[in-house]
This record gives C-alpha cells, sequence and structure tokens, in this order.
C-alpha cells in the first residue's frame, strides 16, 4: 500500500483547525523510503498557518508497549509489550 498524506483546514469562529491524515506502510520498508515519506509529513505540516490547532492523525504503524515512558498515556492495558520506536 502507498503511504499519503491529506490535509484538511477547518475554519472557526474562534480558532481554525488543520487535520493532517496520513497513511504509512509497515516498517519493514526500507529507511529511504521512510525517510522521504517523513520529509514529506514535515513540509505539509510546515504549511499549516502558525496559529492553527494542528493534528496529525491516522495510521503510523505505531507499536505502543508496556514501558513505563507510555503508561501515563495507555495505562497499563496496551497490545504489544515492546514498542517499535528507536530511543
Amino acid at each position: 500500500m502507498k503511504e499519503y498524506v491529506r490535509i484538511l483546514r477547518l475554519k472557526g469562529k474562534f480558532h481554525n483547525i488543520t487535520l493532517i491524515n496520513v497513511h504509512v506502510s509497515t516498517e519493514e520498508k526500507m529507511e529511504e523510503e521512510k525517510d522521504k515519506f517523513y520529509d514529506h509529513l514535515q513540509k505539509t505540516y510546515d504549511t499549516a498557518p502558525k496559529h492553527d490547532t494542528v493534528m496529525v492523525l491516522g495510521d503510523l504503524n505505531t507499536k505502543i508497549g508496556k514501558e513505563k515512558s507510555f503508561e501515563s498515556v495507555t495505562g497499563k492495558n496496551t497490545l504489544h509489550n515492546v514498542s517499535n520506536q528507536n530511543g
């Protein structure tokens, strides 16, 4: 499946919201392909107006494990035992 980044800007009465919806292929992709995708995502993020609330959402294929550092966000119950992020 191909990666994609889509943007939607919602104009509100008091503030605007920019939604960036993403889909990323599995982590088994080559590093060069992943770097290219995240560079594209960063450029898209940088185009959002500075005073907007910006949200990145979608399928980033992240695995959040049971590490203590994530407990305040996920609680003690997560699908994975170990996260797939570096560092």
